[in-house]
């Protein structure tokens, strides 16, 4: 085979990997990841932005990118998704916010996670994460005094 045979397969290979590699970028879950222990997965938010273990309750968030590709905005079929206060929220009359992550180098290695300004670390009040058999709860970006685990936001494409 003649060596330029391989040069299209080899573009192709590397920007199908690129898009792979990109979170929040269209349609997944966003996966709350315990900042310690291997990042294990506890839980997920639902449309409005609320942190629930319940699988049925995990919301569908659409991602686009704008801006720098370590940027994007946020929403459900409840709104847009900001932050209020220190309150992630999504809902009709919610600004839209523009996240960012720090990319597949940044605190949970080969995955982005949210970050907004150069904050990301998020909690829930009281017992996080919320018991199967309780509401979804509230998440705001932690303060170090809340009670349970504080978490990461990642994205799990659908």
């Amino acid at each position: 085979m003649h060596p330029n045979t391989f040069t299209p397969l080899l573009v192709a290979a590397v920007f199908s990997w690129a898009a792979v590699a990109q979170d929040f970028n269209g349609l997944g879950q966003i996966r709350t990841l315990y900042v310690r222990e291997n990042n294990q997965d506890l839980g997920c938010l639902t449309s409005a932005g609320k942190w629930t273990t319940i699988e049925s309750l995990c919301g569908e968030f659409h991602a686009q990118r704008v801006g720098s590709n370590n940027e994007f905005r946020l929403s459900t079929e409840a709104g847009s998704c900001g932050i209020e206060g220190v309150t992630f929220k999504c809902a009709y009359g919610v600004q839209s916010g523009i996240f960012g992550t720090w990319g597949t180098e940044g605190p949970v290695r080969g995955r982005e996670v949210v970050r907004y300004g150069v904050f990301g670390v998020m909690a829930g009040n009281g017992n996080n994460p919320p018991d199967a058999r309780d509401r979804a709860v509230d998440i705001h970006f932690s303060t170090g005094n809340e009670g349970g685990k504080a978490v990461w936001l990642g994205w799990k494409a659908l």
